[in-house]
């Protein structure tokens, strides 16, 4: 009896161990992620961008989100300021959308008075690593002539996703920084919760998966 009363003893200092260990990681981990995440979310720069990546989200029908407004409106207040900018804008079709992303994008900044020839599409992309890769495939198609590793990138996305959306580009080759729009109110504590958990996911998962 007095054995089988250790070993429950042993067994039970090991769970606790363990649920120790595991909750110190997550807690440390997590500050260390928010905190990149917090940091590039507010990180303005001076750098003049010659391309600029804005990330799609969610359409309702033909109609923006309020995060994709939030992205469009950076997007173009930077191109109107900088005139020698181009735009690749990148997002497929989800559900309960009509058009695809990288469309409607592309018809409000059109609405705007942004050239047509300063704005490329990449309507093929569901996430933010297809978003940045299949945008250097658009540009490589368009301008072949170019060595992408020479220019300067923009990554235009709400001010939580930056940081992921940097770390793509930056790993795919490319000189970028963060152009952060805000996030919507509603949905501001969620994405930034989610986005620890993208953020992890990528570093774990998705990095180098070419």
């Amino acid at each position: 009896m007095e054995k089988t009363k250790n070993r429950r003893y042993l067994n039970n200092g090991k769970l606790k161990y363990v649920i120790f260990i595991l909750a110190s990681v997550f807690i440390l981990t997590f500050i260390i992620i928010e905190g990149l995440i917090i940091y590039h979310a507010s990180k303005t720069s001076e750098e003049r961008a010659d391309v600029l990546i804005i990330l799609g989200a969610r359409l309702y029908g033909r109609t923006p989100s309020p995060s994709l407004q939030f992205r469009l409106d950076e997007g173009y207040a930077y191109l109107n300021t900088h005139p020698d900018t181009i735009a690749v804008v990148s997002g497929g079709m989800g559900r309960g959308e009509e058009i695809t992303e990288a469309s409607a994008m592309r018809d409000y900044l059109l609405d705007k008075g942004i050239s047509p020839m300063r704005i490329l599409t990449e309507e093929h992309s569901f996430n933010t690593y297809e978003n940045v890769g299949f945008s250097i495939s658009v540009l490589e198609e368009n301008f072949p002539q170019w060595n992408l590793q020479d220019l300067k990138f923009g990554i235009v996305s709400n001010d939580y996703h930056v940081y992921r959306g940097t770390l793509i580009a930056r790993e795919k080759g490319l000189d970028a920084f963060g152009i952060p729009a805000k996030t919507p109110p509603t949905t501001l504590v969620k994405g930034y919760l989610r986005e620890y958990l993208s953020v992890l996911k990528y570093l774990i998962i998705d990095r180098n998966r070419s």
